[in-house]
């Protein structure tokens, strides 16, 4: 009935999942689409066999999964963890699907993770810079895709991280060369043993962009992606406009927001569409000197 008063933690963790999937690839990792028919499931037989041939766990899980579904589950395999959020009430959400349903702005959420089974000090620091990405460059929750100036023009999905409790530890607990190595390592196994790799049009964090301080209008969005004041692509959209600009029930690649603070974000597939995006929004006159990258922050994270 469109009524729901409560914050649906598997959103959430689909969200957190998302960025830490494309953290993974933009350090030079494997992980998988949970929703493509490449997913990963591990298979218990073939699991079972790698650990009697004397393989550890954790190898044995390398040949089959990837990081992220290690952490987050798969089939055959659970999740390490559990998250339930504390502290709302009926009179923090507005009910619906009106342009200000659901959770009320600058409302406070406290997020219990329970560990269900033990995290490798890798992971932890994955997770913790996941979490320092989404607050300080991204969003959270599906809503984001329904900016920007639509009817559904809520800035919704903005978050700041008072206190990381005991997760601000997590990145203390492994160095950025272990996490590398075994990113790189893992890959090296789910190609070799399964033929996998990762596909392009997946979100990697290295082909991040923002734009700080700056919004994009719904006229100035449908000029990066050639549609017309109707919303539909002009006869000179191409391929790669429609990619960004979402077509056929895809999501669109770039985000903008007002509220409280000016940004757009968004991400391209490799470095000749990063310079398109570039040329697209000095077109409209965006100043693009202050423009920073996924490959930037990355190389920030690794000092």
């Amino acid at each position: 009935d469109r009524e729901c008063k409560s914050i649906k933690e598997t959103g959430i963790i689909g969200s957190l999942r998302w960025w830490y999937e494309a953290l993974v690839r933009g350090l030079g990792g494997y992980a998988c689409d949970p929703t493509s028919d490449r997913k990963c499931e591990l298979k218990q037989d073939k699991f079972n066999e790698a650990i009697k041939s004397g393989k550890s766990i954790q190898g044995a899980l390398d040949e089959q999964i990837c990081p992220a579904c290690q952490l987050f589950g798969c089939t055959g395999w659970r999740k390490r963890f559990r998250l339930e959020t504390v502290g709302l009430n009926d009179d923090d959400f507005i009910p619906g699907r009106r342009q200000n349903s659901g959770l009320k702005a600058g409302k406070e959420i406290s997020l219990k993770f329970t560990l269900l089974s033990e995290i490798r000090p890798e992971e932890k620091w994955l997770f913790k810079i996941t979490l320092w990405i989404i607050e300080n460059y991204g969003a959270i929750g599906g809503r984001t895709t329904w900016k920007p100036n639509s009817s559904w023009g809520t800035d919704y999905g903005l978050i700041k991280i008072e206190d990381y409790g005991e997760i601000k530890n997590w990145g203390f607990e492994s160095g950025k060369e272990e996490v590398i190595r075994w990113l790189k390592r893992n890959k090296e196994d789910i190609k070799r043993n399964l033929g996998k790799k990762n596909n392009k049009n997946w979100f990697n964090f290295k082909f991040y962009w923002i734009l700080p301080n700056d919004y994009l209008n719904r006229s100035e969005m449908n000029k990066i992606v050639n549609r017309d004041e109707s919303g539909d692509y002009t006869k000179s959209a191409d391929n790669f406009d429609k990619w960004l600009g979402g077509d056929k029930g895809e999501s669109k690649k770039i985000f903008s927001f007002e509220e409280p603070e000016k940004k757009v974000f968004g991400y391209v597939r490799n470095e000749e569409e990063m310079y398109k995006v570039k040329e697209k929004l000095q077109n409209i006159g965006k100043n693009i000197s202050i423009l920073g990258t996924g490959e930037n922050i990355i190389e920030e994270v690794l000092r």
